[in-house]
């Protein structure tokens, strides 16, 4: 089996236990568009100059192209889709399913590519002696005096096109850092810009959000109005600009839009057989051959971070077939000198070298969203299950990092300054500890934490007759684990620079913090753990100075944290016991009924004689429409 890709030793797809490999594809709901929505274009082609007519669309259904078997290509649905009783759908091409009463298009003379670029990217900046300046750790100070900001109009246009780009680049670009570099764009950009048009747009609209002084909504709308075309080239460009535009309406709050547009950009990749190693192989240029394995992953990262977001039991790429070769280390790819990719099979067989080889940060990225698509399935299974597989499940993350070499173990890279995408890795793995142990420790999910988007909670779990010591040790681990991600908030950057996907993660460890205020800490540990939760607030203010995703969980668990701190905390006086001593008057099976019905009526605390104040004291709706903010137990919200 192929630890990365979901795949057999043979090459072909495995089913899970008790479905098949496609009914993944919609658990998040039939995309608002598919691939008829790419018509292919005679004006690009990126992947080679040649007149080969570009890369190859038999007639063939999507479903069974994904799975690599034999379609009838039947109208409007093939037989193994209609036998499997499966949605079909075909990818609309002049070789698949041609428009016979469509007008023929005259070939145009602005979709081909300059002949020149090829030769300007292997013969680069090194190549020829000259110096590359790696602008992308410059940082935007502010609004420049001779740009008026607005983005219609002409005469600042050019000026403002540059900036918003070069903001891209100074915020965005290091955690997602799938694109062309800078320099290697702009040389393109200069060259054949036609091929990137679809692209920058969705760069500026990126930009814009960062830009202080200039509205975004006019860039958001003209690069979506640009996406919805009817005639975007099927190419990988535009595989990035789908896959960008995904991540910032995920990250604006439009959740379900931006699963939409991934989807799309999933579809398309699929389409142009991304997932082979031959899709980047046959570019001639090792920079942008490079930006092909780096966006495929990209989508690959993306994918499971939606999925687990949703708590959907899967996500798409995890069940397609890839052998798409690794990504380099960032300052390879930024100075252009591409190393020999390395492997997915080098990369499994790391641990039994004498000498444990060092891979690049995006590598071990991929590898642990890998192992989150083991995960995703945990909330699936019943109680007396779920204990084993989430020992398992700890033990996968924990050889995750115990393999890890020295270089890797922190954030910070040789140049002394914090690796992106690290980060997004170590992030990564402590939400992932959250999410296994908290559902099986005494960090009970509170019935208000539903109004979280960015991490609701799971399923409830009966824990009646669970053992003390296995309901402590998630605790600890969950605690451990919530901590670490917040303190990775107090790295020496901004926090803008990281990536804003990680905001949900912040949110997740800040509620697991609440839980413990609430129901486990007392003495130094409640205040420290404030601290904490102060802290995971702050990080969320800021990441919403930018993305109102941001913005919606901070006021999300900050009427959580109202209500939480609303309550006495345990030990605080009132004869109340220490959890300890309560522990064996606890009714697990229903743990806290707070529940906030749709009448806004508040139901007592069942079976915890823990001397709290009766909760019909507590006016839950006033806490949860903002009012009463201040006094609570000391923290002023």
């Amino acid at each position: 089996m192929n630890g990365l890709t979901g795949q057999s030793s043979s090459g072909r797809l495995v089913p899970r236990d008790g479905e098949d490999n496609m009914s993944m594809f919609f658990d998040f709901g039939s995309p608002a568009q598919d691939l008829r929505a790419f018509k292919p274009s005679t004006t690009t082609q990126n992947q080679d100059p040649a007149p080969r007519g570009g890369i190859r669309v038999s007639l063939a259904c999507i479903p069974c192209r994904s799975r690599h078997v034999k379609c009838g290509a039947e109208m409007p649905n093939c037989s193994r889709c209609q036998q499997d009783d499966k949605p079909c759908f075909y990818a609309k091409s002049r070789r698949g399913m041609r428009d016979r009463n469509a007008p023929r298009k005259k070939p145009s003379q602005g979709g081909k590519v300059s002949p020149v670029l090829g030769n300007q990217f292997i013969h680069g900046p090194n190549a020829m002696g000259y110096p590359v300046t790696n602008s992308s750790s410059e940082s935007y100070n502010g609004p420049s005096s001779d740009t008026s900001g607005s983005p219609s109009s002409s005469s600042s246009k050019p000026m403002s096109s540059k900036r918003l780009i070069d903001l891209y680049y100074n915020f965005f670009y290091k955690a997602h850092p799938f694109v062309l570099p800078r320099y290697y764009f702009f040389t393109r950009l200069e060259s054949d810009p036609e091929s990137l048009k679809h692209l920058q747009a969705v760069m500026q609209y990126i930009g814009s959000l960062y830009a202080p002084d200039i509205s975004s909504i006019e860039h958001r709308d003209l690069a979506l109005n640009q996406l919805d075309q009817p005639n975007m080239p099927p190419n990988g460009f535009t595989v990035q600009a789908l896959l960008l535009t995904a991540i910032a309406l995920h990250c604006n709050d439009e959740m379900d839009r931006g699963r939409e547009i991934l989807d799309r950009a999933t579809y398309l990749a699929l389409e142009l057989r991304m997932n082979s190693r031959e899709f980047a192989n046959m570019e001639r240029d090792p920079v942008l051959a490079e930006s092909w394995r780096r966006t495929y992953w990209g989508l690959y990262v993306s994918d499971s971070t939606f999925s687990a977001i949703r708590r959907a039991p899967s996500f798409i790429l995890n069940t397609i077939s890839a052998d798409v070769e690794l990504p380099c280390e960032e300052c390879d790819y930024l100075s252009g000198v591409i190393p020999r990719p390395r492997t997915i099979s080098e990369y499994e067989a790391r641990d039994f070298e004498d000498e444990t080889p060092i891979f690049s940060s995006g590598a071990y990225l991929i590898d642990l969203s890998r192992i989150v698509g083991c995960l995703l399935s945990l909330e699936q299974l019943p109680i007396k299950q779920r204990e084993h597989a989430a020992a398992n499940a700890d033990a996968m993350l924990v050889n995750w990092k115990l393999h890890l070499p020295r270089e890797k173990q922190g954030v910070i890279d040789r140049n002394e300054q914090v690796d992106e995408i690290l980060f997004r890795a170590h992030i990564l793995l402590q939400i992932c500890l959250i999410f296994i142990h908290r559902p099986l420790s005494r960090l009970f999910h509170s019935p208000i934490e539903k109004i979280s988007r960015c991490a609701p909670p799971p399923s409830s779990l009966d824990l009646a007759d669970r053992d003390p010591r296995n309901l402590w040790l998630h605790t600890q681990k969950t605690l451990q684990a919530a901590e670490t991600a917040i303190e990775l908030l107090t790295l020496p950057c901004s926090i803008l620079n990281h990536s804003p996907t990680a905001a949900c993660g912040i949110t997740a460890a800040t509620l697991a913090s609440l839980s413990a205020c609430c129901y486990v800490l007392t003495g130094p540990e409640w205040y420290h753990t404030r601290d904490r939760i102060r802290l995971g607030l702050g990080g969320l203010k800021k990441f919403g100075e930018v993305w109102a995703t941001s913005r919606q969980a901070e006021s999300d668990t900050k009427k959580i944290a109202r209500s939480v701190f609303a309550l006495p905390r345990p030990g605080s006086g009132s004869g109340t016991p220490e959890m300890g001593d309560v522990f064996g008057k606890m009714n697990f099976a229903d743990p806290m009924e707070q529940v906030v019905d749709s009448s806004g009526s508040v139901d007592s605390l069942v079976g915890m004689d823990m001397g709290w104040q009766d909760l019909r004291e507590v006016d839950y709706l006033a806490l949860l429409e903002g009012m009463g903010q201040q006094g609570l137990n000391g923290i002023s919200i």
